[in-house]
């Protein structure tokens, strides 16, 4: 046995600091490109769900053969809400809410409504109303733009025909 030297097993100092730095570097490459990918996930999933609302909207104003209105406000709290589809029923004249107010993911700070291509007032109370037949009663194109705070702007388009699609853009096409 004194011929032999005794070895430990483990790891040196610089060799696990060399891999904590490698970790670190890998991290700080990576969050940013989450937090962007992050932010366009609920961006996008905010829009998709508002699309469908509206959708919904058109959909059961064609079934009860009545007008139906969904409506899109800033609360005092910043927050962006989608109001309850309201439908007008015959006798007596009364609202009847399809679906309950929700409120826009956290991420999205705001919207601006654009009629015939003519900007209106950011965050300003929008309505978009569909006649018994499934059409807009509005005289245009309404687009609607959905922002959050990165700066993303995505817009839901609902034609006069009834017809509500969303893109990536601030306009579609």
């Amino acid at each position: 046995m004194l011929g032999r030297k005794h070895r430990e097993s483990g790891f040196t100092l610089i060799e696990v600091m060399i891999v904590v730095a490698i970790i670190g570097v890998a991290s700080a490459l990576a969050i940013p490109n989450y937090v962007e990918w992050k932010a366009q996930h609920d961006l996008r999933e905010s829009v998709s769900e508002f699309s469908s609302d509206l959708n919904l909207a058109r959909v059961v104003a064609m079934n009860r053969n009545r007008q139906a209105t969904v409506t899109i406000q800033l609360l005092p709290a910043g927050v962006v809400q989608v109001s309850g589809l309201t439908v007008l029923t015959a006798v007596p004249l009364t609202t009847l809410n399809t679906f309950p107010a929700q409120t826009m993911n956290g991420s999205v700070t705001g919207f601006q409504p654009i009629f015939g291509g003519v900007p209106g007032l950011p965050n300003a109370t929008t309505t978009v109303v569909f006649s018994s037949m499934g059409l807009s009663t509005a005289a245009g194109n309404q687009v609607i733009q959905i922002a959050n705070a990165r700066g993303l702007v995505y817009s839901v388009s609902v034609l006069t025909s009834g017809k509500v699609t969303w893109c990536a853009k601030s306009t579609c096409p």
